[in-house]
């Protein structure tokens, strides 16, 4: 049994995978519950379609509603997905929040998807949410970024391909490819992150649709880790600048998209 079990290490790895979802989200929703009143990890709900769906936000501890904060939407993976639990907040972006929730400047928003981000209904499920947050606190639209996990990745293809005008950059981590939507994020700041040893999805999956988009005049750029392993968001925010290279993305500051007729034919 032992050597069959050295011989599937992909199984090994998913196992461990499923096994951190429901321990590390309500760790990270209580990393913040000293934090003042109206900050910290929030659960707000969205009404799509009729339906109430569970939304965790992260609002910076010294928020002023007086200003204007750069934001995360961000796309948990096929693990963390669900109808009314903690699963957004329990991989990727959330828990490394958790380990410094005082020094996070974005307010990032964690919707939850009962599958994939793959279709019309879960695509309105993530901007409603980003347009519920809005609504609520002082999110600057110029400054709004798109990231995810895994297969909430492949939705940051996807969904920032079909809203462009929104989104001033993309950052998908582990992403599977997503190559029929590549003239459409063309001129979108791009920066993918994987492990080399990814059993779950391979890291070529973010070579080819890097390679791919700046072959078309775009931007985008993937840095690799070293090591064995699928979630890798630690790793992008303690080894890389892309902290400070999110907030300093903006929508307005693109290209005239009226030059990129693929990327136009979406606004």
């Amino acid at each position: 049994m032992i050597d069959r079990f050295r011989a599937t290490p992909p199984l090994l790895l998913l196992i461990g995978l499923l096994l951190q979802v429901g321990c590390h989200g309500t760790a990270v929703s209580r990393s913040t519950a000293k934090f003042p009143a109206g900050t910290g990890f929030i659960r707000h709900e969205v009404i799509v379609d009729g339906t109430t769906h569970p939304v965790w936000v992260f609002i910076p501890k010294d928020y002023r509603a007086s200003e204007r904060y750069p934001t995360i939407l961000f796309l948990h993976g096929l693990f963390e997905a669900g109808t009314n639990d903690d699963g957004p907040i329990s991989a990727g972006l959330g828990p490394v929040i958790a380990k410094s929730p005082d020094t996070w400047r974005f307010i990032t928003i964690f919707p939850q998807s009962t599958g994939t981000w793959r279709g019309e209904d879960r695509e309105r499920l993530a901007m409603a949410a980003l347009d519920s947050v809005a609504a609520k606190w002082a999110v600057d639209p110029d400054r709004v970024t798109l990231a995810g996990l895994s297969y909430g990745g492949l939705g940051v293809w996807e969904i920032g391909a079909n809203h462009p005008d929104r989104f001033a950059a993309l950052v998908p981590v582990a992403s599977p490819r997503a190559k029929a939507v590549v003239e459409r994020i063309a001129l979108l700041p791009i920066w993918a992150f994987n492990f080399r040893g990814d059993w779950v999805v391979p890291s070529a999956s973010a070579d080819e649709m890097c390679q791919l988009i700046n072959t078309r005049g775009g931007s985008a750029k993937q840095t690799k880790f070293d090591g064995i392993g699928h979630d890798c968001w630690d790793r992008a925010i303690a080894e890389s600048n892309v902290v400070s290279w999110m907030m300093n993305q903006r929508v307005s500051a693109r290209v005239d998209t009226a030059t990129h007729p693929g990327f136009a034919d979406v606004r």
